[in-house]
């Protein structure tokens, strides 16, 4: 995929921790040239350049600019990754499209699902490619995941959770600030809406909560979701139109101590056994249950597709694998006999895992310049109907603060 695109030339405006990753592992692609970095920072900006230099030895020097605006109505960008909080989100990126750049979020794009849609609307209009940042989809297990419950390998899935336990943040930082983050559920919770909504279908009722400490950081969030998965709709097994609604709990908290081991789990429980995806960037993949040989045969056809090193384009190898299993087969199988079914995938080298999953997310859009009609993997659209339900959770939660 590499060697068919041009080179694009970028600019990041926002000089942060996540902009200096950016940097680092973009700049392995050929497709990507930092030609520019925004920050109010000297020692940030340079954190920035030196990442993509560290990896292009003879690569130009990025031109330095200290307020976005600047690097945005600079000519010689073909491409503005916006990495600033997210409350600059939606005013930046609508005046990256005026200038006629394609533009490329961190997520969520904006604080409010409006505001996204409005922009990716401008961008059509632009004739620009315009996408956020959400990056777990282009992760294999993931991937492997949503085949086989779309399929229905476990049976039906009758409920599902998320407990993503992360190290807390530092007081004081924006990310604490409403008015500039939108929260846990909106600078954060997007990434796992994202995945649940593919996986388990749309939402069709939210509610969201929060605890409220002492010092008035909501450091623990939880929402619970009704999904309506289209492929549980059986017009032949009506018995099971029970499973139509899936509820979901998503849990995240911010309280971990900075040595302490992060944790993020997803359990999906089905008819005939569960799935757990372990892992931010998801690593380690459990399913068992008690299901026909030829299910369990799918199966590991699916996950022996699963590259065992990060790399290039991973999601789609698992994707070709498991589109041939299917090819020309009706779901759900009816099994002559059961018999006991447990494997475990797991996934060596996180950081190069989650390079690879910011370079295909990269090239993917990429491929929505130069490719009429393509709209991504992860889509504009997607990410609105994500950041729409992190609004909803977030502004009709129930505020439930802490008492002695």
């Amino acid at each position: 995929m590499s060697g068919k695109m041009k080179t694009y030339r970028v600019g990041i405006a926002g000089a942060g921790a996540f902009a200096t990753f950016l940097s680092g592992a973009l700049a392995r692609l050929p497709e990507f040239q930092l030609t520019a970095v925004a920050g109010r920072t000297d020692t940030k900006r340079e954190s920035v350049m030196a990442a993509f230099q560290k990896q292009r030895h003879n690569a130009i020097t990025p031109k330095e600019y200290y307020e976005a605006a600047d690097l945005i109505a600079d000519p010689e960008i073909d491409i503005v990754i916006l990495a600033t909080p997210p409350h600059l989100h939606s005013s930046l990126s609508r005046l990256a499209l005026t200038h006629g750049k394609h533009v490329l979020l961190e997520k969520p794009g904006a604080l409010y699902a409006k505001e996204l849609l409005e922009n990716a609307n401008y961008a059509k209009k632009q004739k620009r490619a315009f996408a956020v940042n959400l990056v777990l989809r282009y992760n294999p297990l993931v991937e492997a995941v949503e085949w086989i419950v779309r399929h229905r390998l476990l049976g039906f899935v009758h409920h599902a959770s998320l407990t993503n336990s992360a190290h807390h943040v530092a007081n004081g930082h924006w990310f604490w600030n409403d008015q500039l983050s939108g929260g846990i559920f909106i600078e954060h919770g997007v990434h796992f809406f994202e995945v649940g909504r593919h996986i388990l279908g749309e939402a069709v009722d939210a509610n969201g909560f929060a605890l409220t400490e002492e010092n008035g950081e909501k450091q623990r969030v939880w929402a619970s979701v009704l999904h309506k998965p289209v492929y549980q709709q059986d017009e032949k097994s009506s018995g099971n139109n029970i499973y139509s609604l899936v509820p979901v709990q998503y849990y995240h908290g911010f309280t971990m101590d900075p040595d302490a081991p992060e944790s993020t789990k997803w359990e999906i429980h089905c008819t005939h056994g569960r799935i757990v995806l372990e892992g931010w960037i998801p690593q380690k993949l459990y399913l068992e249950g008690k299901i026909s040989k030829e299910q369990g045969e799918l199966i590991d056809q699916i996950l022996d597709s699963i590259p065992k090193k990060p790399v290039e384009n991973a999601v789609e190898k698992v994707r070709s694998s498991a589109f041939h299993c299917f090819k020309n087969k009706s779901f759900p199988l009816k099994a002559l006999s059961s018999i006991s079914y447990e494997r475990t995938i797991k996934l060596e080298q996180r950081q190069l895992w989650y390079e690879a999953m910011v370079q295909d997310r990269f090239l993917d859009f990429c491929r929505i310049i130069e490719e009429e009609g393509w709209e991504g993997f992860v889509t504009a659209e997607d990410a609105v109907k994500d950041l729409e339900l992190a609004n909803r959770v977030t502004f009709n939660k129930t505020e439930q603060p802490l008492t002695e």
